[in-house]
């Protein structure tokens, strides 16, 4: 896996602050049409926010993902409140799977009434806006990979949603109290098992409320002799304990 392709809403702005308008468009997401646009074909669907392999994967939150219903999408617009205003994504073209996605994504919205633009920029840029204090204005949606962090585990991965990160993006005082329960959870509890369940309590959170859209994971193939010995697939080649035979 080379990362979980996702975008993430910024909560400190108008009309992704309301959670209503985040359901609307996670509701009408197809995800096989974004991947499929984004990798020509090199992808698995992924609910969640580690890989599918990984000891630590949980699809908590299921229910939300890939539910590809415009109806549903259109009834929680209106309860919104949309007006019809500009809706910012903002990609790159340095990373041309982000682009697809978000070109695909803004048609989807597009489908329902939502006047959805896109904001392309190189990538620092588009990083660094991301990144700026909430409230952050000037973009709606931050198109982003999830690489390292996903290989390294649950913790490493949740830790975009605590602090400052581009990832989660509430008004100062308005963080999610679930998020942070669940994360002094994941930190602090000895039980392994419970660690776990405290991850999965917040991958649910996170697809409930729509704060970030996990769209799929881009693969990768790594071709190993027959006479090497000890190599592990991982995320960018590991050559540690590898010999040849």
């Amino acid at each position: 896996n080379w990362w979980v392709h996702v975008a993430s809403a910024n909560a400190s702005q108008a009309p992704p602050d309301n959670a209503k308008f985040r359901q609307a468009v996670m509701a009408l997401l197809d995800m096989e049409e974004i991947m499929e646009a984004s990798t020509d074909g090199n992808y698995t669907l992924n609910v969640g926010l580690q890989y599918p392999h990984q000891a630590s994967y949980t699809d908590a939150g299921k229910e939300f993902y890939n539910q590809k219903n415009p109806a549903k999408a259109r009834a929680l617009l209106a309860e919104s409140g949309y007006r019809g205003e500009p809706v910012f994504l903002l990609t790159n073209k340095d990373y041309p799977s982000m682009y697809n996605a978000s070109l695909v994504m803004s048609q989807q919205m597009q489908s329902i009434g939502i006047k959805a633009e896109l904001k392309v920029v190189d990538w620092p840029t588009a990083v660094q806006l991301a990144a700026a204090p909430s409230p952050s204005p000037g973009w709606n949606f931050f198109f982003t990979g999830y690489g390292t962090q996903p290989a390294l585990g649950a913790l490493a991965t949740m830790n975009f949603f605590m602090g400052s990160s581009p990832n989660y993006k509430p008004r100062p005082g308005q963080e999610d109290p679930v998020l942070k329960v669940e994360w002094e959870n994941m930190n602090q509890k000895v039980d392994p098992k419970e660690r776990q369940a405290a991850f999965a309590k917040m991958q649910h959170r996170i697809l409930e409320q729509a704060l970030v859209f996990p769209f799929g994971s881009l693969t990768k193939v790594q071709g190993v002799r027959s006479n090497v010995v000890g190599y592990k697939p991982f995320r960018i080649p590991r050559f540690s304990n590898v010999s040849f035979q």
